[in-house]
């Protein structure tokens, strides 16, 4: 079910990035936008992905 929701929310940021890219904004301002969105949504997603790993590593080192 957690795959689920990653799933839908890489989806949403991803539409919304088409979005801003097909709507009237000047393009230079636009990749401005998508470079920082994207770089926050990385670090976001990336931080919570290596947390889970050390969670499940130590849940695997409590079981042994």
């Amino acid at each position: 079910m957690q795959r689920l929701w990653i799933i839908a929310l890489i989806t949403f940021i991803i539409l919304a990035h088409i979005a801003m890219w097909t709507s009237d904004m000047p393009r230079d301002l636009a990749l401005k936008l998508t470079l920082i969105n994207a770089t926050g949504w990385g670090v976001i997603l990336g931080g919570v992905w290596l947390v889970g790993r050390w969670a499940a590593a130590h849940a695997r080192r409590d079981a042994e």
